[in-house]
């Protein structure tokens, strides 16, 4: 039994011997991402990424060069080189003392949330010729922390001059400390304040918000929506609707109508009544004598 069990370790010892010495005859470089910032990535942005370059192998490799592929979203600035040159890499250089490289990458606006892929290919030992390549792809984060708004007159007061805004959010992302704002424009004046802060609009939901203006004109009004977005940064979106003064203007006209032949319905039938109760007293007195 004693026997057997020294025969086994025998032959562990062995293994791990040629595994040791073939490591020491072989370059093997891993890439790995090892950050990016920010993360989530933003559209319309930059997003810097960190490799990892490791030689896990015992020999080691000349010539060491990296080239990023990027494709939609992502890009390069123009006259920044996608391909680094690091040079040599020492066998078992890892950990601590591995290679770092760094891009800065431009996000497109229109980029779409969720993860999206860049490649990294890079060479050794073939004195820069690209014939013979490894490639690895790499998924990184994007999340559009934006939202978006829509506007609609919800009413109009041409005897307060008030006027009533309704705002939605129609985004994906809850929008934080919501200020309206009214800027100066030619179709109307504003009497008071021309902002009013109505805290946080969650993702499809909606608020109001009320100003005291006099119109001077059928035309587009022109609305601010400033916020905070899901990642702190203050944003500004603008906004416009067509404001039909007018429309407002004859509804009061057309209820101020409608008052006074009420008033003249009443009066008529206040006279009526008072008529018809004298006739009865005339009538009565005639009837006694």
């Amino acid at each position: 039994m004693r026997k057997i069990y020294l025969l086994i370790c025998f032959i562990i010892l062995l293994s791990l011997f040629i595994s040791v010495q073939a490591n020491e005859k072989y370059t093997y470089l891993d890439v790995t991402l090892l950050n990016q910032d920010p993360y989530p990535a933003q559209p319309d942005n930059y997003v810097d990424l960190i490799f990892k370059i490791e030689n896990e192998g015992g020999s080691e490799a000349e010539d060491v060069l990296v080239e990023l592929l990027p494709e939609y979203p992502f890009s390069l600035d123009p006259g920044v080189s996608a391909i680094k040159r690091i040079g040599l890499i020492r066998g078992s250089q890892y950990g601590a003392e591995a290679v770092f490289v760094k891009y800065r990458v431009r996000v497109d606006k229109d980029a779409i949330d969720g993860e999206n892929g860049i490649k990294l290919r890079y060479i050794y030992n073939t004195e820069g010729i690209w014939d013979k390549f490894f490639e690895k792809e790499f998924d990184i984060m994007i999340d559009d922390p934006k939202t978006d708004f829509d506007i609609a007159i919800q009413d109009y007061s041409s005897e307060t001059n008030s006027l009533t805004i309704a705002i939605s959010n129609i985004g994906e992302q809850d929008a934080n400390s919501v200020t309206i704002i009214l800027p100066e424009q030619s179709s109307i004046d504003i009497i008071g304040s021309d902002r009013e802060i109505v805290g946080g609009i969650d993702a499809d939901d909606y608020t109001v918000s009320s100003f005291r203006v006099i119109p001077r004109e059928d035309a587009a009004l022109i609305v601010r929506i400033a916020y905070t977005d899901s990642i702190g940064v203050r944003r500004e979106v603008e906004k416009a609707v067509i404001f039909h003064a007018s429309k407002y203007e004859k509804e009061a006209d057309k209820g101020a109508v409608t008052d006074y032949r009420a008033l003249i319905y009443i009066a008529i039938g206040v006279i009526g009544i008072i008529i018809i109760f004298v006739l009865l007293r005339i009538l009565r007195k005639k009837r006694k004598k």
